[in-house]
């Protein structure tokens, strides 16, 4: 049985939390600290979250590529080029395992709030906690509904050069995208306001979200977690 605690948790508080725990990685200097972080997460996302795995993969899989190319930059372009200062090569390799194992850790938390996270709750919750004003958030959120449409118009837009039988450059279709989203995002605008939606005055939500205790519980564990992984580790 796979329980879904991570995606019931509150967006706003999900998000802070792992901004917090960014901050704190930068000021530390262990690459085992950063390889646990992103073992934990990768357990998170596991037991707590209905998670798609091969969109997972999709993403990780060219971080851990880059990873592997920091890694073998620091490790290769900054080695002694003289025998005497050898004694620095321990001090080379903890430094691109430093690198490359943050990388791993930054994009891990990443997916772990992406993966777990619904866009239009996240939305709402910017509205709801962090009293963000309407007509941003469902300008934010109009974005995102926007980005399926213009995938599909760049398809059919290709499609189309190579119906004429033009070359299939980038800037041709991407222009006629771009025209296509602004005539969209006007269209958008334009029924918001027939709608009587202004953005100030007072208005009920579909969607209402609030901090929970198991929200804050959370929150405060994987702070502590932290904490004790920077004493131990």
């Amino acid at each position: 049985m796979r329980f879904t605690w991570l995606e019931h948790m509150n967006p706003s508080v999900k998000a802070v939390t792992i901004l917090l725990c960014g901050v704190v990685l930068v000021f530390t200097k262990s690459w085992k600290l950063n390889l646990a972080v992103m073992l934990v997460c990768l357990a998170a996302l596991a037991i707590g979250t209905r998670c798609k795995w091969g969109m997972f993969c999709k993403t990780f899989g060219p971080a851990l590529l880059i990873a592997a190319a920091v890694f073998y930059s620091g490790l290769v372009f900054g080695k002694p080029d003289t025998s005497t200062e050898q004694i620095y090569a321990a001090a080379t390799m903890g430094s691109a395992m430093l690198m490359s194992s943050r990388i791993l850790a930054y994009v891990s938390m990443g997916l772990l709030f992406a993966l777990s996270s619904d866009r239009e709750e996240f939305v709402a919750s910017l509205m709801h906690q962090c009293h963000l004003k309407p007509k941003f958030a469902y300008g934010v959120l109009a974005a995102l509904h926007l980005l399926p449409t213009l995938q599909q118009e760049w398809q059919e837009v290709r499609l189309a050069y190579e119906v004429r039988g033009k070359r299939k450059g980038i800037f041709g279709p991407l222009f006629n995208t771009l025209v296509n989203s602004i005539r969209w995002s006007e269209n958008v605008a334009m029924s918001m306001e027939s709608k009587g939606f202004d953005g100030d005055g007072e208005r009920s939500f579909f969607i209402v979200t609030e901090i929970r205790a198991t929200d804050v519980l959370i929150a405060a564990a994987a702070l502590m977690l932290l904490a004790v992984g920077m004493i131990l580790i």
